[in-house]
């Protein structure tokens, strides 16, 4: 551990401050915060409604599912291949990479990467961008929202070109305090740990109160002179947790920044993307307040309502009352329509609700979202080849964010070479399998992500594929039944018991043949 010179909490509170403001004036807590509202559907928050629960259309977050679904449901493989090309030790390499590719495909279901994946890339449809921070050397993570992040610049898309890195977030008093003793700070430096609200400060705190007040912490990854990534951790009057640097029991030190970052739409001069719910929110207000005005006038005139004299009517509470009597005064005189008379209703303009249709409509055809995007193709009357030929047709938007997806995953497959190569302490996986420390720190390697859709179109068109080539007599049964996926919708497990008590069968089979076949029998 050592100290970097010049680094104190006041500069690092600077830089944290610079990127508030750098926030504030691009509009960004604003527009992440407003977009994760009308995702959400919260589109009357702060309109006076009198109590009465307002109707709304929530078409944003059907367009966002459906395009994060697009993006997120593909398969991806992460492959591993030796970065020397011939060589002594390209075989050897070749078979590290393998055993490492294997490897990574085990950890990504321990990690349950596809949960984190399909949370980045919804936080990156809806705001524009979204991050996973790698914590620590067991390759953990957790998603970082965009407003939380400051860099050095924002106009440098690649993350590990930068100056470097800062993470906010908040925790409470109690628990900084605690991490801080650990970390062995004075405990002079650890009560410099206090709440954010001034309202908050006292001389004399219970636990209670302690465990309830909440700081900004802030986390700073940067580059020393050797390359070697350093961090350090700080609130606005105390570094809690003293700069060090990344470094493994090997001494090889951590060269990537733990953190990965997925954007929706690149936006050129800066490193923030632009989100899809911001662009559908003004269709979305118009088209709820279309909707109010049209259950407004539904509610005055669409239903036919009474009109009474009320100097006639004597007992007027038995107008609400089923089957009750009326009492009038002067009948002689008058007709009871001169009395009690109803108002029809008037009809409604069809050309409100036309206009509501045509905008929901056109912002899901205008967005990538509409019926014929979306691939309306029966299953039962087409062929696997028009099935994924609608489903292609319909990622073309998508493709970019396909791109960038692919490139996230590549980038996560990078930092988690980086993190085993520094951290293993045991050899990696299992035998016959393993990887030990001193193999991984000499391994120099290229990263390869495969994309595979997955979805219940993929599937559908690969087990029709596979009955035709039953059907005409190119593969047989066995063959047939092991080239079904294990999630396919034939039962793959019960077809293998079939053929494996075939096989049971045709074995006894010959084996009585030949007990009783005679000597030299052919």
């Amino acid at each position: 551990m050592a100290q970097t010179p010049g680094l104190t909490a006041h500069r690092i509170w600077q830089w944290y401050e610079r990127g508030v403001e750098r926030h504030r004036m691009a509009g960004l807590y604003e527009k992440t915060e407003q977009a994760h509202r009308f995702f959400a559907g919260d589109q009357w928050a702060g309109v006076e409604s009198g109590g009465e629960l307002l109707p709304k259309y929530n078409f944003i977050q059907s367009i966002v599912e459906y395009k994060v679904a697009g993006v997120a449901s593909n398969t991806l493989t992460i492959t591993y291949t030796p970065l020397e090309s011939g060589g002594p030790q390209q075989p050897q390499a070749a078979l590290l990479c393998q055993k490492l590719t294997a490897y990574a495909g085990r950890q990504w279901e321990r990690l349950k990467m596809d949960k984190l994946c399909w949370n980045v890339v919804k936080d990156a449809c809806i705001a524009g961008d979204s991050y996973l921070y790698f914590y620590d050397g067991d390759c953990r993570a957790q998603p970082v929202d965009t407003c939380n992040v400051h860099l050095a610049d924002e106009q440098v898309t690649d993350l590990q070109q930068q100056e470097y890195i800062l993470i906010a977030g908040r925790q409470t008093v109690g628990a900084l305090r605690r991490e801080a003793r650990r970390y062995g700070l004075p405990e002079g430096e650890v009560q410099k740990i206090v709440p954010d609200d001034p309202e908050w400060e006292r001389e004399e705190e219970s636990e209670t109160e302690e465990g309830a007040q909440k700081c900004t912490a802030l986390l700073l990854f940067w580059r020393d002179e050797d390359g070697t990534v350093c961090c350090a951790r700080s609130t606005r009057d105390v570094i809690y947790r003293p700069a060090v640097r990344l470094c493994g029991g090997n001494g090889r030190g951590l060269r990537r920044y733990p953190i990965a970052s997925m954007s929706w739409l690149r936006q050129r001069g800066s490193s923030r993307g632009a989100g899809l719910v911001h662009g559908l929110i003004p269709n979305q207000i118009e088209t709820n307040k279309m909707l109010a005005r049209r259950l407004m006038n539904a509610k005055v005139s669409a239903f036919s309502r009474m009109v009474y004299n009320a100097d006639k009517v004597l007992n007027k509470e038995a107008i609400e009352q089923v089957g009750a009597a009326i009492q009038v005064r002067d009948m002689q005189a008058s007709r009871v329509s001169d009395i009690v008379t109803y108002l029809g209703a008037a009809p409604m303009s069809p050309d409100a609700r036309q206009l509501s249709e045509e905008l929901v409509s056109q912002t899901r055809e205008l967005a990538g979202a509409g019926n014929a995007a979306l691939g309306q193709v029966n299953p039962e009357q087409a062929s696997g080849a028009a099935i994924i030929a609608a489903r292609d047709q319909a990622a073309l938007p998508l493709n970019e964010q396909i791109a960038d997806f692919r490139q996230f995953i590549e980038d996560v497959a990078a930092i988690w070479f980086e993190l085993w190569a520094v951290y293993a302490p045991v050899p990696l996986g299992l035998p016959p399998w393993q990887i030990s420390a001193e193999e991984l720190g000499k391994l120099r390697v290229e990263i390869r992500i495969d994309v595979a859709p997955n979805s219940p179109l993929s599937h559908y068109a690969q087990e029709q594929a596979l009955e035709k080539l039953f059907d005409r007599g190119a593969i047989s049964f066995e063959e047939y039944v092991e080239a079904l996926d294990e999630n396919a919708t034939a039962p793959k497990s019960k077809l293998e018991q079939i053929v494996k008590r075939r096989k049971i069968a045709e074995t006894e089979a010959v084996e009585a043949f030949s007990s009783i076949a005679p000597s030299g029998a052919p």
